[in-house]
């Protein structure tokens, strides 16, 4: 259960989307919006933080290591180690069979370690496979997302297409990195959520974003082209 409730605490919960090939996964890592070394646990299903030992490419977690684990014991155990150590770390969960189930236990374990005199941030891979309403969504993402604010959760929902995402995700996360859309329908309700233009969204092009800040209308240009450079 989640300890230590502190109403003082901001809401910095963020929300990532950007159809193939837009970055959402760079934009997790370089949008400044993750502390420089954090307490960090990942929903990864498909490996997109996995450390390649000399690879040219940045891969882990912007540039760091991040251990992997595909049974809920070895995550478990892993993760409240580091947690316990209150010292920053990088841990992700790759279940073997990634479903909805396995993103809701994975939620619940945050939800019960969050604690209200720590930052503790937390990345779900895709979210939208892993939702079944476009609704008000009801279950431990929900409560993490509307109730982890205040025992110091920071959630960050990467996502490909904002409309198969729950509502909750978009109303509870005060911070939006858009890329480019596929769909005009995306693009619309990323524009109406960000009280912009749908044309300005319709100039992004790979690894450019709109960052959408808390206040009506409050957005700035995000160009991450050049950090593989």
């Amino acid at each position: 259960m989640a300890i230590n409730k502190n109403n003082q605490l901001k809401a910095l919960h963020c929300c990532y989307t950007a159809g193939t090939g837009g970055g959402k996964s760079v934009a997790v890592q370089y949008a400044e919006m993750m502390p420089k070394s954090p307490c960090l646990a990942i929903f990864d299903p498909y490996g997109d933080y996995v450390y390649q030992t000399g690879s040219k490419l940045d891969i882990g977690f912007a540039g760091k290591r991040v251990y992997h684990y595909s049974s809920r014991k070895a995550f478990a155990i892993a993760f409240f180690d580091a947690w316990g150590t209150k010292r920053p770390f990088r841990i992700a969960y790759k279940p073997a069979k990634p479903s909805r189930t396995e993103m809701l236990w994975f939620c619940e374990l945050m939800w019960h370690a969050a604690d209200g005199t720590r930052r503790l941030d937390v990345v779900i891979e895709e979210v939208a496979k892993w939702c079944d309403t476009t609704g008000k969504e009801q279950s431990a993402l929900g409560e993490c997302l509307t109730g982890g604010r205040k025992f110091g959760l920071v959630i960050h929902t990467v996502f490909q297409r904002s409309t198969e995402v729950p509502k909750t995700v978009l109303s509870q996360s005060p911070y939006k990195i858009i890329g480019i859309q596929e769909a005009k329908a995306d693009a619309k309700r990323m524009a109406e959520e960000c009280s912009i233009e749908i044309e300005q969204i319709a100039a992004l092009e790979p690894l450019t974003y709109i960052k959408k800040l808390p206040g009506w209308g409050n957005v700035e240009q995000l160009d991450l082209r050049n950090v593989f450079n």
